[in-house]
Formats: C-alpha cells, sequence, structure tokens
C-alpha cells in the first residue's frame, strides 16, 4: 500500500466544528445588518419620494399630493399609489387630510413650496422610530431618529 497524504477524519471533525461555531457567531451579526439596511432603504425612498413630490409641483406649477393608503399598506405620489410599505412599519401621522373617495391620506405640495401636511412618524418592528419632517419654508425633508421612550 502506497503512503497517500490527506486529512484524517479527526482533522475533518475538527475544521467543520471550527467552522460551525463561526457561523453561528457572524450569522446573526449579519441578518440584523441586513434588516437595519432594508429598514434605512425604505426610509431614504419615503423621504425622497416626498422631495419629489414637492419638487414636482414647484416645477409643474400644479399641486401634488403625497399618498398614504394605510389599509392597502402602499404610498407614492401617484393615484393609486403604488409603493408598498413593508409589514414591519408603522406609518404615523397627524391632522392629515384624507381624501374621500379613495380614503388615501395626504401630503399636498403647492407650486409655491408651500404644503398642507406635516411631519411622519415610522417605526420599525415597534421598537425603532424615525420622523420625516418637512420644513414648510424652505421645503427641505430631513429624517432623524427619535428616542426611545
Amino acid at each position: 500500500m502506497k503512503n497517500r497524504g490527506g486529512f484524517t477524519l479527526i482533522e475533518m471533525i475538527v475544521v467543520l466544528m471550527i467552522l460551525s461555531i463561526t457561523i453561528a457567531l457572524v450569522a446573526p451579526r449579519v441578518g440584523s445588518s441586513w434588516k437595519k439596511l432594508e429598514d434605512s432603504e425604505f426610509l431614504q425612498e419615503f423621504a425622497g419620494t416626498l422631495r419629489r413630490a414637492r419638487l414636482f409641483a414647484v416645477s409643474s406649477g400644479e399641486p401634488v399630493a403625497f399618498r398614504i393608503n394605510g389599509a392597502e399598506r402602499v404610498y407614492d405620489m401617484e393615484n393609486p399609489p403604488r409603493k408598498v410599505i413593508p409589514e414591519n412599519v408603522q406609518v404615523f401621522s397627524e391632522n392629515l387630510q384624507r381624501e374621500a373617495g379613495t380614503g388615501d391620506f395626504l401630503i399636498v405640495f403647492y407650486p409655491d413650496g408651500s404644503m398642507v401636511g406635516n411631519d411622519v412618524d415610522i417605526t420599525f418592528d415597534h421598537v425603532r422610530t424615525f420622523r420625516i419632517s418637512i420644513n414648510p419654508l424652505f421645503g427641505t425633508v430631513s429624517v432623524a431618529r427619535l428616542e426611545s421612550r
């Protein structure tokens, strides 16, 4: 019999144990980071749609409504709204106009840059809350994390 090079069964078991332990330690961190990345993407897309609605109103000379339909979990500046609100997200805002025909809540931007509506709070997994603020004077849209209560 020739002397063949290779790994013994013990060496293979040790390597598999090391890989298993490494994966067990790294996987939860990667999973939570992935979730936060998805949350961040939704926040940026939501705020970006608000910015585009205001910009479109100013440039077109026509009022533009940013719509939120809580029953169907969608938002957009189109009618009907098409952008999906993820299941782990809750959207809150006070004193928004409600369109009678569709039931959509509206933030209306006018050609002079003014608006009717107010800040929007977005909560992820009932834990992390962010406020999207719209400055009525300058039309800027900012996102800030709110402290836990």
